[in-house]
């Protein structure tokens, strides 16, 4: 980070927006230590992603190095114009330079559209919503693997048996698909749902069938299992 009290001591205005917003003063005289280097932090990290993806970030938040809790440096942010609910990464130090997780961001869009479509003919006429969630993406931002959710109002054994006879067809061959859940219910449970921890939107009792199934299972020819 370096010396800091050598820096130019004037704020910008993103910087001054930041401090208001956590009640903390706007004179730079007036920070002690430990919150001119936060915000000075918080403004390289911000240029950095700023400068590397060539359009404008917007802070959510930022913790300070703890060794003793093995607490890394980390700047939470969101694309401006993006969901800060569902679209925040961290940015990290490294010893030299800097490391972030904007391609979770991107790549669950591409994902989640990939599926959809890929889907989409499958669940046709249901009432239905699906999700992605990436578990693992290179440094290059290449996708390695992912899990599927579907939550479908639904609990007529002949058809939610076909339905999920047929995701796993769709997917079969994807190495990037770990675990697929499908959860069935018979009340108006899916318009509650929303992507931002869509899998806490319901109770588990709201849940009458469960489907599931995992990677290693379909590499045993175990298709899916239910609850």
């Amino acid at each position: 980070m370096g010396n800091i009290f050598k820096r130019k001591s004037k704020l910008n205005e993103r910087q001054l927006e930041i401090l208001r917003s956590k009640d903390l003063p706007t004179e730079w005289k007036q920070l002690t230590t430990i919150q001119r280097q936060s915000i000075v932090a918080i403004e390289e990290m911000l240029e950095y992603v700023e400068k590397k993806y060539e359009k404008p970030f917007c802070y959510a938040g930022y913790r300070r190095r703890n060794p003793l809790f093995m607490d890394e440096e980390s700047l939470l942010c969101y694309a401006q114009g993006d969901d800060p609910d569902i679209d925040c990464f961290t940015v990290k130090r490294e010893k030299i330079g800097f490391r972030d997780g904007y391609a979770w961001v991107t790549q669950t869009r591409v994902v989640q559209k990939e599926m959809e479509e890929k889907l989409a003919g499958i669940l046709e006429g249901q009432k239905y919503k699906m999700f992605v969630e990436l578990t693992g993406v290179s440094d290059e931002g290449e996708v390695k693997c992912f899990h599927i959710y579907i939550y479908l109002e639904n609990t007529d054994l002949s058809v939610t048996e076909q339905l999920m006879d047929k995701v796993i067809l769709t997917i079969t061959g994807d190495s990037r698909v770990h675990n697929i859940n499908m959860y069935c219910f018979g009340e108006s449970i899916v318009d509650k749902i929303t992507a931002k921890e869509h899998n806490r939107c319901f109770d588990l009792d709201d849940i009458v069938i469960h489907y599931m199934s995992h990677e290693k299972d379909r590499e045993k020819g175990i298709g899916w299992t239910k609850r």
